[in-house]
């Protein structure tokens, strides 16, 4: 007789949901940037709907807005284990624009347009395959150790996209191409430690109310679903 397939197993990547930011400045690695209002209800509409998936344990950066959003994720999952790892933690180059609005970043933080153009050219930045391994490693974890479960990992708008960038193939500009609200998330689904398909679900789907995903997610070269986006590479 033939082996039994080996299971398929559905990771869900989610971006921290809205942030209080009154001054409107790239927070990057910044304390006390928690969720607003509209934030925490995002984070409420993400654990109403993952609550109805086997997932039961979270990974986050330990950075406050996506560790409030593990935290009230995990209050609608009954057992829910939420672990943080530097490997989830926003993109290096946030330090470098951490604190300056996003109109002001031209001339008070030029080399952002290297990172625009190259990213991971400069010493203080991350490459697109530096990024993606990272944010693969809690994944790769979920995906080997909790076939039938799966997981949840709750990260930074361009990690993420670092990672869909390599799912998808794509070239390393497309990083500034792709956009994974805030609320946000990839269904991605794995088998055999490797990711075949990815769907992105925008947070106002997630907001409609429980999952209406179909059995695998689209095929990851099947192309983006999101919007380009504005550039707020570190507002992540």
């Amino acid at each position: 007789m033939p082996p039994p397939p080996t299971p398929q197993t559905r990771c869900y990547l989610v971006r921290h949901c809205d942030v209080l930011n009154p001054r409107g400045v790239l927070y990057g690695y910044l304390p006390g940037f928690a969720l607003s209002e509209k934030g925490v209800r995002q984070a409420h509409h993400l654990g109403r709907y993952l609550a109805e998936t086997p997932a039961r344990r979270i990974y986050t950066s330990p950075l406050l807005r996506a560790r409030q959003t593990a935290d009230i994720i995990a209050s609608h999952l009954e057992g829910a284990q939420v672990i943080e790892t530097e490997d989830l933690t926003e993109a290096r180059f946030g330090l470098y624009l951490q604190g300056v609005r996003p109109r002001d970043v031209i001339w008070r933080r030029p080399l952002w347009l290297v990172h625009m153009l190259w990213p991971g050219l400069l010493p203080n930045d991350e490459s697109v395959t530096e990024m993606a391994d990272r944010v693969g490693v809690p994944l790769a974890e979920l995906s080997r150790d909790l076939l039938d479960e799966g997981g949840i990992c709750i990260c930074h708008g361009d990690p993420i996209q670092a990672y869909w960038v390599r799912l998808d193939g794509r070239r390393d500009y497309h990083l500034h191409r792709l956009e994974c609200a805030k609320g946000g998330m990839l269904v991605l689904d794995y088998q055999g430690g490797r990711a075949l398909a990815r769907r992105y679900v925008p947070p106002e789907e997630v907001a409609d109310g429980a999952p209406s995903l179909p059995a695998r997610a689209s095929s990851p070269s099947s192309g983006s679903t999101a919007p380009s986006r504005a550039t707020d590479a570190s507002q992540a």
